[in-house]
């Protein structure tokens, strides 16, 4: 991976004094803003400002949306570094705000602190003879797909529309081009970083090495250099007939490796507003083949209600995935990983419906709750096509093959996602425990099992799991050291207030 010239621009670093916490003086606040105001000028918003109250209400999440002392935004890689640079100068804690869709509090907001919002660095650009497409971090893959459709081509990102650039790519990023090309992060040429440089343990680390300001990502064409066409849609199913659809799923996910342009994502949505709980599948062909032979089963499964399996440009797609994806919810996420095993389904399927009716129970009334349980495949064609990339930082391996260097046939998982949206602070509150409890009972079924894989994905990960943690020895060996050479004062462990950090 090359080295930006920006990577060290203005990295003046001093040496850390005491770890900051979130109970920093007020004098501090005024300091720190005082600062900023004085280097980026008309960069910096305050509480008492429009722009600061219109970004506030930009973010996907509502958990997610802490107020600041101030938010600083910077319109250029230079702008970022001399924002670093203050920031560091007046031992100021900070949190980064890319595209705003992280779930979390603290995801990509700080509350005592500055938050650094890249929202104006919102550009993608195409090099044909290069092939590659660069991306800057504040921008969201529908902005993303609309810009790249023009030229025939796309990249390996998000399957929702409204999700954010930056955070998907460098927490993992899970593709409908996974299976034919790997994660995001291995399809990354290049990392543009401010601070630290970014190379290998940049793919998966999430923002511990720097602050990312550009991504320059490999190119993928089309078929038909004048279609972005792929097929796809959702498929809903009576829930009687969950039993076989897990079966059907199981079997896809295990044969994945026999058509890698066909991707599926089974899920189970509580929507009350919609009449309660839904059972659907959402079908992807990125090649544009109508009803390829990959979904034989799930077309053939009784039990079909309803359907918008289509070919459609791809960003028509993920427009439509992104709509079940509403803003000004409160959100909680958790996650796992297993073997692709369909008593583990079923157990969370059981254990869904269970915590859904302790919900009904407990929240008000006006809580507009819904949840999502949801699986997709681990299969080994991903975690190779990372392995032919140079590797990231995420610790499959060992999970998929038994061995880092990827030999062997290796086995298929399933990545579940847990999530809860919900109306209300309090509300927010009352469910947490019960949506971790719904997260724990999984582990421990799949644990007694043998088939729990202890490992977290970053991009799904809930603040309190530790995705870095579960990537293993090695690979947390390698982001210390990286972090020590290319941040030695620990700007980003001890000032960064956002986000997953390296275990202590």
């Amino acid at each position: 991976m090359k080295k930006s010239n920006q990577a060290l621009f203005g990295a003046a670093t001093i040496t850390m004094q005491a770890a900051l916490t979130h109970s920093a003086p007020v004098t501090l606040s005024n300091q720190c803003c005082n600062a900023l105001q004085e280097s980026c000028k008309d960069r910096v918003f305050l509480p008492d400002g429009a722009t600061y109250t219109e970004r506030l209400g930009t973010y996907w999440s509502v958990s997610a949306a802490l107020e600041p002392w101030c938010m600083v935004m910077p319109a250029t890689a230079q702008e970022a570094s001399e924002v670093i640079k203050v920031l560091v100068q007046n031992q100021c804690p900070f949190g980064i705000r890319a595209g705003g869709h992280g779930a979390d509090a603290y995801s990509n907001a700080i509350d005592k602190g500055v938050t650094i919002d890249l929202g104006l660095m919102n550009k993608t650009t195409y090099d044909a003879d290069r092939k590659i497409v660069s991306i800057q971090p504040g921008m969201h893959w529908q902005s993303v797909y609309d810009t790249l459709s023009p030229f025939g081509v796309t990249v390996t990102g998000g399957r929702a529309g409204t999700v954010g650039a930056s955070g998907f790519i460098s927490g993992g990023g899970n593709s409908f081009h996974s299976a034919s090309h790997g994660f995001a992060a291995d399809n990354v040429q290049n990392f543009e970083v401010v601070l630290a440089d970014g190379r290998l343990a940049m793919k998966g680390g999430s923002g511990n090495f720097g602050l990312i300001t550009r991504y320059d990502m490999f190119a993928i064409e089309f078929p038909d250099p004048s279609s972005t066409d792929i097929w796809g849609g959702i498929v809903i199913y009576d829930v009687a007939e969950q039993e076989a659809v897990i079966d059907s799923y199981v079997k896809f996910a295990e044969n994945s490796g026999k058509d890698r342009n066909s991707t599926a994502i089974v899920y189970w949505a509580y929507i009350p507003a919609l009449g309660g709980m839904m059972l659907n599948i959402a079908l992807e062909n990125t090649i544009n083949e109508v009803e390829p032979a990959a979904f034989d089963d799930y077309l053939k499964t009784p039990g079909i209600v309803s359907k918008t399996l289509k070919s459609a440009p791809m960003s028509v797609i993920t427009m439509e995935l992104g709509s079940g994806q509403p803003a000004g919810f409160r959100n909680i996420w958790y996650t796992g990983a297993y073997d692709n095993d369909a008593r583990i389904i079923k157990f969370a399927v059981e254990k869904h419906a269970s915590m859904v009716a302790e919900l009904e129970k407990v929240l008000s009334a006006d809580s507009e709750f819904n949840t999502l349980c949801m699986f997709q495949p681990i299969s080994p064609n991903m975690v190779r096509h990372s392995l032919d990339r140079g590797g990231n930082i995420m610790g499959l391996e060992e999970r998929v093959f038994g061995n880092a260097e990827g030999v062997g046939p290796g086995k298929t998982g399933v990545m579940f996602l847990a999530t809860f949206s919900v109306k209300g602070a309090a509300n927010e509150a009352k469910a947490a425990p019960l949506v971790k409890d719904w997260q724990d009972s999984i582990d421990a079924f799949a644990g007694a099992l043998g088939l729990n894989w202890h490992w977290r994905f970053l991009n799904y990960a809930n603040h309190n799991q530790d995705p870095l943690a579960s990537y293993g020895d090695r690979a947390i060996a390698k982001m210390r050291a990286v972090s020590a050479k290319y941040d030695p004062d620990q700007v980003f462990q001890k000032l960064r207030m956002t986000g997953h950090k390296l275990p202590a």
